[in-house]
């Protein structure tokens, strides 16, 4: 009996940590991971930067930026699409030189718009220049 429990102990973290998961470690530069209703995406550049090109992006897809923050520890961007759906873009600066950073569309998660900002962003990050 208290084999039976353990195991359906077991089971449930193991179903647990499958639903909810982790982010994804991401090995390069440039790179973007899709998982669980989030775009995870690390630059090789400074925070400035990957800020900088967050907002280009916001702009060029004429998404309206409802809110901005910076300081030296982490960024982040909150905009709305027409259709109501709120994006998150949160930055964290890893070095001097990398940046890691997660785009969320809506309640769920929207993989093709997480996509096509994370390409603009890219976009901004060989357009845009800081300081």
């Amino acid at each position: 009996m208290l084999t039976k429990k353990v195991l359906l102990v077991c089971l449930e973290a193991a179903v647990i940590v499958g639903i909810i998961g982790c982010a994804p470690t991401i090995v390069s530069t440039d790179a973007g991971v899709y998982q669980n209703g989030t775009l995870y995406a690390s630059a090789g550049r400074d925070l400035d930067s990957v800020y900088s090109a967050t907002l280009f992006a916001m702009d060029k897809l004429q998404l309206k930026v409802n809110d901005k923050m910076k300081d030296v520890f982490a960024a982040k961007v909150i905009a709305k699409t027409a259709d109501g759906k709120i994006i998150v873009v949160k930055m964290e600066p890893l070095s001097e030189n990398k940046t890691d950073y997660e785009i969320h569309v809506g309640a769920f998660g929207d993989e093709e718009k997480s996509r096509k900002i994370f390409s603009e962003i890219g976009v901004g990050l060989t357009t845009v220049k800081t300081k």
